[in-house]
């Protein structure tokens, strides 16, 4: 299966890894999008 993640402005970067690491643990395709005041942030 496949998941995306949305990050926001002022999203912790310190906040992503626990919810990403237990769905890759899961199984799942893990995808993760934001969007910056400059376009798309890689």
């Amino acid at each position: 299966m496949k998941t995306l993640i949305l990050s926001a402005d002022h999203f912790e970067d310190s906040e992503l890894p626990v919810p990403f690491y237990r769905l890759k643990k899961k199984g799942f395709e893990v995808g993760i999008a934001s969007i910056s005041h400059n376009g798309i942030k890689a």
